[in-house]
């Protein structure tokens, strides 16, 4: 990648775009299981809860894949890449243990949309994960740029 996405604030750049897509990704992945867990369960955090596992799992496989090859660039592979995924997944467990404990509270007590709920929960892990990802998950040891 030339330009923009390699000069001075080139892998702050390629993390917005990485973080949109996945953004887009998980959220698009939470709605369609709340829809689905919806018609089963009664129950709104019975729908909610088990969808925002399941779409979190789905994002971290999809984030780690692109952040690894796109914004930092990182060349480990073999046993290093298991090492690298297990950082960046420490990582994701933090954003994920705060968006469980967020999501009930801002639909239960600020009586939020849980789709709303999620928009906020994004915006906040947003700037963690880069912050995390910059200077654990992908540290300079593990070959970015």
């Amino acid at each position: 990648m030339k330009g923009w996405l390699s000069g001075k604030f080139g892998r702050q750049a390629r993390f917005i775009l990485v973080g949109a897509w996945n953004t887009l990704f998980g959220y698009g992945v939470f709605l369609g299981f709340n829809a689905i867990f919806s018609r089963v369960f009664q129950n709104r955090a019975a729908a909610y809860m088990p969808a925002i596992v399941l779409s979190n799992i789905f994002s971290i496989v999809n984030a780690f894949i692109f952040h690894k090859h796109i914004t930092f660039r990182s060349k480990t592979s073999g046993k290093a890449m298991i090492l690298e995924f297990f950082r960046f997944s420490c990582t994701y467990l933090v954003s994920f243990a705060l968006s469980l404990i967020l999501m009930p509270v801002l639909v239960e007590i600020f009586k939020l949309k849980p789709a709303v709920a999620a928009i906020a929960i994004i915006l906040v892990i947003t700037i963690i994960s880069y912050v995390a990802h910059a200077n654990f998950s992908f540290k300079k040891s593990s070959g970015h740029e």
